[in-house]
């Protein structure tokens, strides 16, 4: 059975990204899909790498029947859920890609008859540059400033380590980062993910500093106003940039913005659901209610996470059925 507060299922009311139930799955290490590793109690599914990034050591959960975790894409450790409930099979999806990146495989699309889906970017304004024309956009960039400061904000989480292994193949570069970015790219090394930064603070940072260089910060961070500052202080031109699939569509108080995403957008999201073959489409994450909507008007059974339970509007495509 699904509802708005998880999955039940073997015996387990299971969540999904949330701290509802005491069995919890963690599709993924970003900070708002993981409540439940940030309450006491929590038996938490997951990924060793996921465990790793959010600075705990993996521990065991039940073994359940039928239940079986899948690449996602996005981020390193990210995972879907696929499950034989009752007859059907349901996925959810999490944060999800369908595209290789520097730092993880793509997701593989899972047939299911009820398909919970990350629907942040299920909007036809979503239609993301290819990453190829992204990573070269970045690399010119980079040439374009190599006599001056570079600063890049990126999420802390893994978009800074996509950044960094982008900067390390495309533009041989080591940048050079935030503590809180290097953290997280340490518990990347230990799963495996080669990455070449300087710590900020670091002696090999300070002496790296003494010319121009590329460095990566919090996005909050990064902005017109900073990059003067430092110049100032450096006496050395200073670019400023983001990385992040909102500027697309977004407005950033940086010299460059580039929609380099983890997220699938909304060519790949409507490709995940054709080709799943599901019956009904639950739309979870940012956006769900507006992208509920538009999957209504094109006949799917679609409704939002948060209308599990409730009465559901009939589809063009079970109206015409009836006739």
């Amino acid at each position: 059975m699904l509802s708005s507060s998880g999955l039940l299922f073997g015996g387990f009311q299971i969540s999904l990204d949330d701290a509802l139930s005491d069995l919890c799955f963690v599709s993924h290490a970003h900070s708002d899909h993981t409540a439940a590793f940030r309450k006491a109690g929590k038996t938490i599914i997951a990924s060793e790498e996921t465990f790793r990034i959010v600075g705990r050591e993996p521990q065991p959960h039940p073994k359940i029947g039928g239940l079986s975790l899948f690449p996602a894409g996005h981020m390193l450790g990210a995972r879907q859920l696929h499950a034989k409930l009752d007859g059907e099979t349901f996925v959810y999806t999490g944060d999800f890609s369908l595209h290789d990146s520097y730092t993880a495989g793509s997701a593989p699309i899972l047939s299911c008859d009820i398909l919970m889906i990350d629907s942040t970017y299920c909007s036809p304004s979503m239609r993301l540059p290819q990453r190829g024309q992204v990573a070269e956009g970045i690399r010119r960039f980079v040439a374009g400033g190599e006599q001056s400061i570079i600063v890049f904000g990126a999420y802390q989480r893994g978009k800074s380590q996509e950044l960094i292994a982008l900067l390390n193949d495309e533009c041989s570069v080591a940048p050079v980062v935030h503590e809180g970015i290097a953290k997280i790219c340490e518990a990347y090394e230990r799963c495996g993910v080669r990455l070449d930064y300087l710590q900020a603070g670091s002696e090999e940072a300070k002496e790296a500093m003494r010319h121009p260089f590329v460095a990566i910060m919090p996005p909050s961070k990064v902005s017109r106003e900073f990059g003067s500052n430092l110049s100032a202080a450096f006496d050395r031109d200073v670019l400023t940039a983001v990385a992040t699939g909102w500027a697309h569509i977004s407005v950033f108080p940086v010299d460059k913005a580039f929609a380099l995403s983890d997220h699938a957008d909304f060519r790949d999201t409507m490709r995940y659901i054709y080709e799943s073959g599901a019956k009904k489409i639950v739309c979870a994450n940012s956006g769900s209610r507006a992208a509920a909507l538009h999957l209504r008007r094109l006949g799917f059974n679609a409704i939002e996470k948060s209308e599990l339970g409730a009465p559901q509007q009939t589809t063009l495509q079970e109206c015409m059925a009836k006739k």
